[in-house]
């Protein structure tokens, strides 16, 4: 099995890291200016993995074959995409071109509309769609900062656009199970992956107004984000997809004197916290680009948010300041 990753951010390197200590023939593709730096050193990780008693911090080396390019003649089986989303449409035309046989998985946080984007560069027959909430974090300068949760709500959620378990899924459900990233195949990863965008579009903009992690976690600052999201679901719901029908998404209607302390339980495993802080401290740019797409996705489908609207003069303050 031969595996191709493109992404050397937090999730990237995790997961091929993950599947290269489970046995697998990974390569690493990254920036041509970096290669010697990579071949070099390779990738360092600092992961604190909650699935070992103890809470173990690990600190390796992850030394994968790297290399600046790739073509049909490498014939791999699969090829992971984990890039910020504001660099996925520029990548779609190299795959198309150059992935050969091999079945791409995309496996990021995806914008609404990142789906039909993809689809018009690949036929659906070439990739499946993935998303890695089994871990989480940021960069510390050439360190990889990484969570592996070890809830067992924490999956990798994975699925063909069709909703069909083919051959491929299960291959790639099987290699995820051996790496310990507790896979989950389900029949609605585009709703999954549309629903989900909006709730960590909001979850971003609430943290950003609270200020820190306890703010955050105040009961105010969780129901303001809920219905937020319930603004933004209902753009979901002009493209078609009924939020209430997509799991977790539908328990996000529970009352929130329901809500509310299941969410701030939720907030408080092991963590959390530090993936939080990871996204938004080192993937600035990705997290701004992901609270405006919601607002012009909004505006597109003539959605009123005004709840998640009123996030912005603090998005932007915080975002003038980051810059």
């Amino acid at each position: 099995m031969k595996i191709l990753t493109i992404g050397a951010g937090v999730i990237g390197a995790t997961y091929a890291w993950q599947l290269h200590k489970a046995g697998y023939k990974l390569t690493h593709l990254v920036r041509g200016n970096k290669l010697g730096q990579y071949q070099a050193q390779g990738i360092q990780i600092r992961c604190l993995d909650l699935r070992k008693p103890g809470d173990a911090v690990i600190e390796e080396c992850y030394h994968p074959n790297f290399v600046d390019d790739f073509s049909t003649n490498d014939d791999y089986d699969y090829i992971l995409v984990s890039v910020n989303s504001n660099q996925l449409e520029d990548l779609l035309a190299t795959l198309a071109k150059k992935s050969g046989g091999a079945t791409i998985v995309f496996l990021q946080n995806m914008r609404l509309g990142d789906d039909e984007l993809i689809n018009r560069h690949l036929e659906k027959a070439r990739y499946v769609i993935a998303y890695p909430f089994k871990a989480g974090g940021g960069r510390d300068g050439n360190v990889i900062d990484t969570v592996i949760f070890g809830m067992s709500l924490a999956n990798t959620v994975l699925g063909e656009v069709d909703g069909k378990t083919t051959a491929r899924v299960k291959t790639l459900h099987q290699m995820l199970q051996k790496a310990g990233m507790n896979p989950k195949i389900i029949p609605d990863i585009v709703p999954y992956i549309r629903t989900h965008y909006v709730w960590a579009a909001c979850c971003v903009a609430a943290y950003i107004k609270a200020g820190n992690y306890e703010r955050f976690n105040q009961g105010e600052s969780i129901k303001e984000s809920y219905l937020a999201m319930r603004e933004g679901w209902e753009i979901c719901t002009r493209q078609g997809i009924n939020p209430r029908n997509v799991v977790p998404t539908r328990y996000y209607y529970l009352p929130f004197f329901l809500l509310v302390p299941l969410t701030q339980w939720l907030y408080r495993q092991k963590g959390m916290r530090e993936m939080f802080e990871g996204h938004i401290r080192h993937s600035p740019d990705e997290m701004k680009d992901m609270y405006f797409t919601l607002l012009a996705q909004a505006k597109k489908y003539e959605v009123p948010i005004p709840v998640y609207k009123d996030y912005q003069k603090y998005v932007e303050a915080y975002f003038s300041q980051a810059g």
